[in-house]
């Protein structure tokens, strides 16, 4: 693409009537090519902020989704926003880097689009103005970026940006669904994971196709959750480790096994349902029982493997029309019975302590409570005295040699 805009003219207009601008050299790969690009030191109000910055993804994605239209980095109601977002990411990291630039300067180039928008820098621009709003002596008035020539591809564009921002030393700034954005960013833009991997340095390819796998499942549960597209929801709750849990937990091991892909996709909509429930009950407290965390995932597959504990976790969900309608309280129980019965179904060779802890569950029950009345608890009870005289039988009839 050939960028010709009228913000690139006074760009234009600028350096040719200030040759003093230029500070040094900058190395950049386009094209794979490296290439010497001189920097300059800018005036901020000919510039953009990149509303697409890939730090941003999230916040601007939710902002978009709460006010129904997109950011603008070059309009200035907007910039405004966008500044916010950029000062708010890391508070702590923010203020290391405003005393850095503070006391030595810049001490290393942005980057920029031909016509004015950063691509690398956002944030220390974002600092340049709050210094110079509060010491406005003209000394924070500019940033030093490398100028994009005017012809650059979207491939190349993306490229640039992961490659300074999402390099192994680097990534840990991004927030870990951003890097994900990110990712199929470079993929929607043409580019292959091959071609993503190279660009990010140190990545390796099958690194880049579990990002995107995952941030399948993401765009899965979200649709599922009925907040299509809004990824911080993720951010709020803390998710992205579930979908990690899910991708090495519930994922692989199924394919492993052979599990047809019937099966494995049911199994990911009770996952989504409990993650979900656990969502709702954290928002409303309505659960008594411990939360429900990512370190629960890591049981699904075992749980999912045997029939009895499969059974109760995911009975009401196949009943219901829609296991959304199944109330959260009932989903974390039923997965919290069924990790019970899991432990118990591990420990079937151990019938002593099998017995005591049904004897210590009995002994718990509080026999003045009202839940004690009732039908269901006069069947259940029937069914325990059953179950303890059959046992009983077996071990007569074995102790008779029968």
């Amino acid at each position: 693409m050939r960028i010709e805009s009228q913000r690139a003219k006074q760009i234009d207009a600028h350096l040719s009537s200030h040759p003093d601008s230029e500070v040094g050299r900058f190395a950049i790969e386009i094209g794979g090519e490296k290439r010497m690009l001189p920097f300059f030191r800018f005036p901020m109000e000919l510039l953009c902020y990149n509303a697409n910055n890939g730090r941003l993804a999230m916040d601007r994605r939710q902002w978009e989704h709460e006010h129904g239209r997109e950011l603008d980095g070059c309009q200035r109601e907007d910039a405004v926003i966008v500044r916010g977002m950029l000062l708010g990411l890391d508070e702590d990291r923010t203020a290391v880097l405003k005393r850095d630039i503070h006391q030595k300067g810049q001490m290393e180039p942005g980057v920029i689009t031909h016509d004015g928008v950063v691509i690398n820098g956002n944030r220390r621009m974002a600092v340049l103005e709050l210094l110079h709003e509060e010491e406005p002596i003209g000394k924070w008035r500019y940033l030093e970026a490398a100028r994009l020539p005017p012809e650059i591809s979207e491939q190349d564009l993306w490229k640039i940006e992961a490659g300074l921002q999402l390099s192994k030393d680097r990534v840990a700034e991004y927030h870990p669904v951003n890097e994900l954005l990110k990712i199929k960013e470079g993929v929607q833009r043409g580019l292959s994971p091959e071609e993503v991997a190279s660009a990010m340095y140190a990545w390796r390819v099958k690194e880049v196709k579990e990002a995107l796998q995952r941030l399948g499942l993401i765009d899965s549960f979200l649709e599922f959750f009925g907040q299509p597209g809004n990824y911080g929801v993720i951010k709020t709750f803390g998710l992205h480790e579930y979908f990690i849990d899910i991708q090495k937990r519930v994922i692989s091991p199924a394919e492993r096994e052979g599990v047809p892909k019937r099966e494995l996709k049911k199994r990911l909509s009770h996952t989504f349902a409990l993650i979900r429930a656990g969502i709702l009950a954290q928002s409303t407290g309505k659960t008594k029982r411990k939360g429900f965390t990512h370190w629960d995932i890591r049981n699904l597959h075992k749980i999912f493997s045997d029939a009895h504990s499969r059974d109760a976790f995911v009975g009401r969900l196949e009943e219901a029309s829609d296991m959304r309608s199944v109330p959260e309280e009932d989903v974390i129980e039923d997965f919290r019975d069924a990790a019970e019965i899991l432990v118990m179904r591990q420990e079937r060779d151990r019938p002593v302590r099998l017995i005591e802890r049904a004897i210590n569950a009995l002994q718990s029950i509080d026999r003045e409570s009202e839940h004690l009345l009732g039908e269901a608890v006069m069947e259940k009870l029937e069914t325990l005295l059953e179950v303890a005289q059959d046992i009983r039988r077996q071990l007569a009839d074995r102790q008779l040699g029968r």
